[in-house]
């Protein structure tokens, strides 16, 4: 049986959905996904079909010749289009994955449980909506040829995310590098090349401030290294799934407890108490202002209680 999934467009969420192709092909289905990172992602998953995202005008042709099509909610015109063509009877063979409660909601479709992790949440659709025995949050990443697990004491530091609201202040990220520098870590920021400019006062400062330009070689790097540090972003999902413990700061409780990565060890840091956001208002406190409530001291602490649970582990 042809199966296609659709993601949502960030880098985490295809990494989440191959939880799905994944179960799938051990099931002896014959995924295929649609992503726009299709060329970066293939270098990580190499026994599937990884294919960029059909036009508007292309979806229902496209997607007429598989037998199920599982589509990731993002709120896009691409989904919009999807639910067209699903109500106008076009297309019979689609099933939506709702992070949040949506209208658009109907029978054999699934609903994320808002207190479970995405990952986890995959992994029951998995069991219950799609009906794979024995499903599991493996998504069948490779890891890179000859990478190895060497520097346990390098911390790699992702400052930022697709939105900028999500990023803790580039100067809080700094001084908690000088304070794990101070307790005999080496640390690493990692950027995107288009980002490299902003952050090259990071190497005055000392630091190391790597960049890579492709997802194969980030992958090598985070793999090797012995922590990660950073926003709600996709490449906090990567590192999880490569099984580093991961280290996330949000300001979004609710929404960290959704997507937070599931993978491997990982711990958030968030507020110390709710913060409102009058967005009727036009007051979007904990939005703008959520940076100063998550202080360094703060966020040093749960790195060492996270640190501490992690060597009771092992």
């Amino acid at each position: 049986m042809n199966v296609a999934i659709v993601c949502a467009q960030g880098l985490g969420d295809a990494l989440l959905m191959m939880i799905v192709a994944h179960q799938f092909k051990l099931s002896g289905y014959k995924p295929t996904i649609f992503h726009n990172y299709a060329k970066e992602l293939t270098s990580l998953f190499k026994d599937v079909s990884i294919l960029p995202y059909p036009s508007l005008d292309q979806l229902e042709e496209t997607l007429a010749r598989f037998e199920r099509v599982i589509i990731e909610n993002d709120h896009s015109k691409r989904a919009y289009g999807l639910f067209e063509l699903r109500e106008a009877k076009k297309l019979n063979n689609l099933i939506f994955f709702f992070p949040t409660a949506s209208s658009k909601f109907q029978e054999g479709d699934f609903l994320f449980d808002p207190y479970l992790p995405v990952a986890s949440n995959l992994c029951r659709a998995c069991q219950t909506t799609l009906q794979i025995q024995n499903a599991n949050k493996e998504n069948g990443i490779h890891i890179p040829k000859g990478a190895h697990y060497r520097y346990p004491k390098r911390i790699v530091i992702h400052p930022t995310s697709n939105d900028p609201k999500r990023n803790w202040l580039s100067s809080q990220f700094l001084a908690l590098a000088y304070r794990l520098q101070n307790e005999g870590y080496s640390i690493s920021f990692s950027v995107s090349p288009s980002e490299r400019t902003t952050w090259l006062h990071i190497e005055k400062q000392g630091f190391q401030l790597s960049s890579f330009s492709d997802l194969s070689e980030l992958s090598t790097y985070l793999y090797e290294s012995g922590f990660f540090i950073g926003n709600d972003s996709g490449i906090g999902h990567l590192a999880s799934n490569l099984g580093i413990p991961t280290l996330t700061i949000s300001g979004n409780p609710k929404r960290a407890r959704l997507w937070r990565p599931d993978w491997h060890i990982g711990h958030v840091v968030t507020l110390p108490f709710p913060l409102p956001n009058f967005k009727g208002l036009y007051l979007p406190i904990r939005e703008n202002f959520w940076q100063r409530f998550i202080s360094v001291s703060r966020t040093l602490n749960a790195f060492y209680k996270f640190r501490e649970s992690i060597c009771k582990l092992q």
